[in-house]
């Protein structure tokens, strides 16, 4: 696992204690101005990617059903993804429960998506920086949960679409991304910005898509 330091976990909702599941322990400290500011703009890069694609896949399923809104997920959450990541910062969503298999968690990633899975402990969100003296490379992780939607193209055999389940059969071999229930936690938003001294750059950027 990479030498990291956390030097922050905000919106802990239960008590911060160990756990066997992990070797991230994260610890609460007092949250500077900074890094509220850095926990705020990555939030707003994730409500606008999820707006995006929300917005693609309601049209998917308009113009064509959820078989479509397959398609439409295969194609456009890259492109948005894309859209919203420069250079100077990234965002994309992992998980440990694949479809394609360019959004599978590495080793510490999937660390990190089991405290969210942990029922115990009601983390929101997660952050930690991998420079920490130099203070570069910042992440911020957000969990994803499984809607009543979602179940259409993500559920069992009595909630999955019949059309979008032989769509994913056609298009995704080895998919692991099915059998969830509403509330299961489908994986997490990892953002990476290089620096603090990026932010009103990254802000005038999203500023700028609206």
């Amino acid at each position: 696992m990479k030498n990291i330091l956390i030097i922050t976990l905000a919106l802990l909702l239960v008590g911060c204690g160990s756990s066997d599941k992990t070797e991230v322990t994260p610890k609460k400290v007092d949250t500077t101005n900074q890094q509220l500011e850095m926990q705020q703009a990555s939030s707003l890069l994730i409500t606008h990617f999820m707006k995006s694609l929300k917005s693609e896949l309601m049209k998917g399923v308009k113009e064509g059903g959820f078989e479509n809104a397959i398609s439409a997920c295969q194609t456009k959450a890259p492109e948005i993804a894309s859209k919203f990541s420069t250079e100077n910062w990234s965002i994309k969503r992992v998980t440990n429960k694949p479809r394609n298999q360019l959004n599978i968690a590495d080793a510490h990633q999937q660390e990190i998506l089991a405290l969210f899975a942990d029922s115990l402990k009601k983390f929101e969100l997660f952050e930690e920086w991998q420079d920490v003296e130099n203070k570069k490379d910042y992440y911020f992780y957000k969990p994803i949960y499984m809607g009543k939607f979602c179940l259409k193209c993500h559920g069992d055999s009595q909630t999955i679409d019949e059309k979008a389940a032989a769509a994913l059969e056609e298009k995704y071999q080895d998919d692991k991304a099915v059998d969830y229930n509403e509330g299961d936690l489908r994986g997490m938003f990892v953002v990476q910005i290089e620096s603090a001294e990026i932010l009103p750059l990254l802000i005038q950027a999203l500023r700028d898509s609206l």
